[in-house]
């Protein structure tokens, strides 16, 4: 008797939690919203729209081609993958309903002509990253698959420099983990950032003396400050081992080197740059070999001239 009481209890909640799948299901909400949270059709979007508490950036396309709202040509490579992480984000969990979804959001939308095709906000929270798409009391968990890492917060950034072409670096002052600077005159010195934004200096050779007392603040500062948006006007069509008197005079006025706390890297071998052969070297650009790239970039030298100068404008 009592057998056949606990079956039927049994029996009855299953039935029960059936009844209730089927006339509340709890899913629905999370398949509605990953349909708003997915770009299915990448290759029709023409217009997207990214904003947040400091920036707002607007990405047209005319034709294949890429552009700032301004009419600027952009990094192709940004889009592709600003495109790419949209079309392949996936939901990994639903955030506790109530939960604080950490900073400010990013809005971004997708456009088709002018059809809104996707909206949804962005939040990053330590190292993981939330969506909310538009008129959603849910916020989700994402990654883009098989990419778990990804910084979905560079790849959906909403500066324009982000998107800028012939960009070599744009790191904010708070993403440098080391500034190391060898100068024409033998001086060799480098700044350290640790997590908690405190910086100190050090010699990066035998001869460099480093005073004992602390750098001023403001304008060691002031030079992590300096590697946002640092650009390149057009390749020289120079190679590292070309025989050319277009290098000025083939000494190196500075190799700078930049880390970020994201294990990025940096190398910046500065060099004169003449115009034509047997000419004076240029006072306004420069040439500069970037990582392994073995043909120089000409670069605006005043994206050069903040970076190198000697030990003693720091004390």
């Amino acid at each position: 008797m009592g057998k056949r009481r606990y079956i039927w209890m049994v029996v009855s909640a299953l039935l029960i939690l059936v009844i209730l799948l089927i006339f509340t299901d709890p899913w629905s909400t999370l398949r509605k919203d990953g349909k708003r949270m997915i770009l299915h059709q990448p290759g029709s979007v023409d217009r997207i729209e990214l904003s947040d508490a400091l920036d707002t950036t607007v990405l047209v396309r005319k034709d294949n081609l890429w552009l700032l709202s301004s009419g600027e040509e952009v990094n192709p490579v940004a889009v592709k993958n600003l495109l790419f992480a949209a079309e392949k984000l996936q939901i990994n969990s639903i955030l506790n309903e109530h939960a604080d979804e950490g900073t400010e959001g990013r809005t971004i939308r997708f456009y088709s002509g002018n059809r809104l095709m996707l909206n949804y906000t962005l939040f990053s929270r330590g190292q993981d990253f939330l969506l909310r798409p538009e008129g959603s009391s849910s916020a989700y968990y994402v990654s883009v698959s098989g990419y778990s890492g990804l910084d979905l917060g560079r790849i959906f950034s909403a500066a324009s420099n982000h998107y800028r072409s012939h960009l070599l670096i744009d790191l904010l002052p708070s993403d440098i983990s080391m500034i190391g600077i060898e100068l024409e005159n033998g001086e060799a010195f480098r700044f350290d950032q640790d997590s908690e934004g405190n910086i100190t200096c050090s010699p990066a050779n035998a001869h460099t003396v480093v005073p004992e007392r602390a750098p001023a603040n403001l304008a060691v500062r002031l030079l992590f400050s300096y590697f946002t948006a640092i650009r390149y006007e057009e390749k020289s069509g120079i190679t590292r081992d070309e025989d050319c008197d277009r290098v000025g005079n083939k000494e190196m006025l500075a190799e700078l080197h930049v880390e970020s706390f994201r294990g990025e890297k940096y190398t910046l071998q500065v060099y004169p740059y003449c115009a034509s052969p047997g000419a004076e070297p240029e006072l306004f650009r420069a040439l500069v070999f970037f990582n392994e790239d073995p043909e120089a970039l000409i670069v605006n030298y005043i994206y050069l001239d903040v970076l190198m100068r000697d030990l003693s404008h720091y004390f």
